[in-house]
């Protein structure tokens, strides 16, 4: 069991750890499957043989979703002592190449959906914050720079002073940081939130981006 904890360190919810690496290894091996079916697909146009070109294409395609709904949707219960308080839950079978989270109270009542494209890992790591019904964006959260993201994808797992913060805006304005970096008390993992902005929102998009780190 995983908790989150206030400032002055008192235990405010509990969750049951998800991270695995189960979601990251078959991203890799989707994007080398759809890398190396395009370049078939590029060699074998380029030698005249469009059909078997067009089955390839296909079966990287096929061979992609496939990986993809091997990993298992996630669902994450965030409990205040012995009750339910809030619940993150993947909407579809798949997270490639996009998956949204629905964020809900226990009675099912949807506050707000979280979004995010496998792509973004590439760069700046990013998550879209949908409204309730999923079709209009009222905020973000990204890394705080490239080269920030960029360090963090080769040094982050060996110390964490290399890692990347991450900032968060709801409603065009900014409403905090996401802190993986140590700060000057030594402090790693913290959600620090200046502005105005749904606390259940910013507990989820927390959760998720920290809670699914392996």
């Amino acid at each position: 069991m995983v908790a989150i904890r206030d400032g002055q360190g008192a235990e405010l919810l509990t969750y049951r750890s998800f991270a695995s690496v189960v979601g990251i290894v078959a991203i890799l091996v989707s994007v080398v499957v759809i890398v190396t079916g395009l370049a078939g697909v590029v060699f074998l146009l380029m030698d005249g043989r469009v059909l078997p070109a067009i089955l390839a294409l296909l079966l990287s395609a096929a061979f992609t979703v496939v990986i993809a709904m091997l990993v298992p949707p996630l669902r994450v219960t965030l409990h205040e002592g012995t009750a339910a308080a809030l619940i993150i839950s993947q909407q579809s079978d798949v997270s490639f190449p996009v998956v949204t989270y629905a964020v809900g109270t226990p009675e099912r009542r949807m506050i707000a959906r979280i979004r995010r494209r496998v792509w973004s890992r590439l760069g700046r790591n990013r998550w879209d914050i949908l409204n309730a019904n999923g079709d209009h964006p009222i905020g973000f959260a990204i890394e705080e720079s490239f080269s920030r993201a960029l360090l963090r994808k080769i040094a982050g797992k060996f110390s964490r002073r290399y890692e990347s913060n991450i900032r968060i805006r709801y409603h065009d304005t900014h409403a905090g940081w996401i802190a993986r970096r140590p700060d000057a008390n030594g402090e790693v993992d913290v959600l620090d939130l200046v502005g105005d902005i749904d606390r259940r929102v910013a507990v989820a998009l927390a959760t998720l981006i920290l809670g699914s780190e392996p």
